[in-house]
Order: C-alpha cells, then structure tokens, then sequence
C-alpha cells in the first residue's frame, strides 16, 4: 500500500506504466508555475526557477546511483529523498519543460533558425554523452525536435489520419502488447530487440485494424441514420 502510494503522488510509475511519470510531473509542474503566477513572479524568472528544478533532478538522479558512497553530508538526505522520490527525480522535469516551451511559443521567431543545429548538435552530444551530461543534452534534443516537428506542415488526407489513430492506439497498448509477450514467451520481465520488435509492430498492426473498423462502423452509422 505504502508502495502504491508513492507511486501514485510522487513517483508517478507502477508496474509496467513506467511512461506516464510525465503526467503526475507536469501536474504538478502546471501547479507551481500557477503559483508563481499567481505572486506575479516576471517571466524570466519562472523560467529560471522551473529550470533550476529540473537540474536538481538531474543531480538527484546521478547522486541516488552513487548514494551508499557520497559523504553522510550528502547521503543521508539524498536517502531520505530516494525512499520518497524512488532512484530518479522525474518529478522535477514538468515545470522545466513546460518552462522552456513557454520560453519556445513566446520567442518563436527567434529560435526558427537555430532550432535545426540544436538538433544536430543535440543528437550528437546525447548518443556520445553519459549521466549528468545526457540529461542536460537531451533536453536540448528533444525540445528541438519538437519545434522542428511543430512547424512541419502535414496534409489533412487518408495517410495522415490512420497514421494519428495508429498513434494513439500504439500509445495506450504498447505496454500491455509487451507484457503480455514477456509473459507467455519468457514467463519474466525481458527486454531486447525481439520485444521492441513484437510490440512495435504488432501495435502498430491493431493500430490500422482500429482505424479500418472505425471508418466502417462511421459508415455503418451514417447509413443507419
């Protein structure tokens, strides 16, 4: 029960729902940004502190790796957090990216040119990058990518809906296509390609198939009426 309670208010993670720790981050991320709001805290000052927060999970994370070694300073505290928080400090991350896409939408127009060497450089940096540096490096990574992706122009036809359906459905059943490989063909938690392969395709399968049946169950429907 204990467990379960962390879990659900400040970890953000149960058995295999290990993806939707962003949720109860931005929660809460959305939380504290409104209270700064509130207190008429300046812009650029929510930016920094929000960010500053993330960095502290960061660090969090990299000390709770190497706690039975830090000095009783350090390890005592970081303990204590990691008993609360569990081994990584995901639940800082919401209100430094929300942070940052707040920074993005508001100086939009500036960032359009550089947004395409951050993700280069990014992507280099992250893939030859370990610990603290990773995490700082992926942020810059991830929210180019998503600015690059932001501004792509994708047609409203056939293609471009089965794809948004096959997204969502692959999104909700990944997880339970996985488990349920592991369990009938190792009988245990196993990762490896031949489980990312199995579960990406066949998610992506009864992704199409959801789609097929929703057009036809539409036009049954309109026939009907």
């Amino acid at each position: 029960m204990v467990d379960f309670i962390r879990g659900l208010l400040f970890v953000g993670e149960h058995y295999n729902s290990y993806a939707l720790w962003y949720l109860l981050s931005c929660i809460y991320g959305l939380l504290f940004i409104y209270i700064l709001l509130k207190r008429h805290v300046g812009f650029s000052q929510i930016v920094i502190v929000c960010n500053t927060l993330m960095i502290f999970g960061f660090v969090f994370t990299e000390l709770v790796a190497v706690k039975d070694s830090l000095p009783t300073f350090l390890g005592i505290p970081t303990k204590i957090l990691w008993v609360i928080l569990g081994p990584r400090g995901r639940i800082f991350m919401g209100a430094g990216y929300i942070s940052i896409g707040m920074l993005l939408a508001k100086r939009d127009k500036e960032t359009k040119g550089k947004k395409y060497a951050l993700l280069i450089l990014g992507a280099i940096i992250t893939t030859f990058t370990s610990g603290f540096a990773k995490s700082l490096t992926f942020v810059c990574f991830s929210t180019s990518l998503f600015s690059v992706v932001k501004d792509m122009n994708f047609r409203h036809n056939k293609l471009s809906l089965v794809c948004r359906r096959c997204s969502t459905v692959m999104y909700f059943l990944h997880l339970w296509v996985w488990t349920l490989f592991y369990v009938y063909v190792y009988g245990e938690k196993k990762y490896g390609m031949d489980s990312f392969i199995v579960t990406t395709c066949t998610s992506f399968i009864l992704g199409v198939l959801f789609s097929a049946y929703k057009d036809k169950w539409l036009k049954n429907c309109l026939r009907e009426d």
